[in-house]
């Protein structure tokens, strides 16, 4: 079967949730026009951004659903429906098609990492019981599980998926995928940092999740980059993209990680996007000195007064 091939700028959008953290379905529209009015090609809803790891799988089918049905055509939805057991992601893949998505993401499953033959069963399992394209997640950082170039090109050339997000983020790896595949075959940028460098580099479209505060701003870029306006491209992430990195890159006064996932919310929030909170053991509360640098950055931007 011929399927669409997936380009674009998809953002992994955040899962708001209540104080409760009950899911917040009405902030959840909201983050959905949000992106959708700001130019992005489509969103990825219940990912790792969208605290995937904190959903049952009812609610991640839910959260797949209402996102389905916020964008309303105007953007594409790939649905992330990837789990440990096989038969939770069969069960949310087919949930997503069913629905109207225009393909699934799925992540490799974690902490106890397969082997390839126990890869290749999962995702051949995925394919014969959906139509819709797949998209692959490489994330060996939080799944544990790191394949090789050739095994995912296998995974294409054995038609069980059609487009990788790769957040290994290796150009070179984009170019050897190339290589052991086609054209057809989508590679996606998993990370933030680089798109410009990546996109000029075999890469068919950008997954990014900082895109949820700066949708605007990481849409062209991608459209610059991938209109081959590389000089454009270029200055316009060292003016619009790159000041921003080091908010998502720095350490806090503490000395602890960056809290990413709270500086999206909570910055979103105060350019008047509903994005709720995070459920624990993620906290959702933002250290004051990280605070007080989020807000001179969207001032800076001309987002917040």
């Amino acid at each position: 079967m011929s399927r669409e091939k997936l380009t674009g700028i998809y953002i992994p959008m955040v899962t708001p949730f209540n104080k409760d953290e009950s899911i917040n379905f009405k902030g959840l529209a909201e983050c959905a026009n949000f992106l959708v009015e700001n130019g992005v090609t489509g969103i990825i809803p219940s990912g790792s951004t969208g605290e995937m790891v904190g959903l049952r799988v009812d609610e991640q089918i839910a959260v797949n659903t209402a996102t389905i049905k916020a964008a309303n055509g105007r953007a594409k939805v790939v649905c992330s429906t990837g789990a440990y057991r096989t038969c939770d992601v069969v069960k949310m893949s087919e949930a997503a098609e069913a629905e109207g998505a225009d393909g699934v993401m799925v992540v490799t499953p974690w902490y106890m990492a397969p082997n390839e033959k126990e890869l290749l069963l999962h995702f051949e399992t995925i394919r014969k019981a959906i139509d819709i394209p797949i998209m692959v997640y490489h994330n060996p950082y939080y799944s544990t599980c790191l394949m090789s170039d050739e095994f995912m090109a296998k995974l294409y050339n054995d038609g069980f998926v059609d487009a990788v997000k790769e957040r290994q983020a290796d150009v070179y790896r984009q170019q050897n995928l190339r290589f052991l595949t086609d054209d057809n075959f989508g590679i996606f940028y998993g990370y933030d940092i680089c798109p410009v460098e990546s996109l000029s580099c075999w890469a068919d479209g950008w997954v990014c999740g900082t895109g949820n505060l700066f949708p605007a701003e990481n849409t062209k870029v991608y459209q610059l980059a991938s209109q081959r306006k590389m000089e454009e491209a270029m200055d316009y992430h060292f003016k619009k993209i790159r000041p921003y990195l080091p908010l998502f890159t720095k350490p806090t006064a503490e000395g602890l990680p960056t809290p990413w996932l709270q500086i999206i919310k909570e910055g979103m929030k105060l350019r008047g996007v509903d994005a709720g909170y995070c459920r624990k053991p993620v906290i959702s509360e933002l250290p004051v000195d990280v605070m007080k640098t989020l807000k001179a950055v969207l001032k800076d931007y001309g987002h917040i007064s």
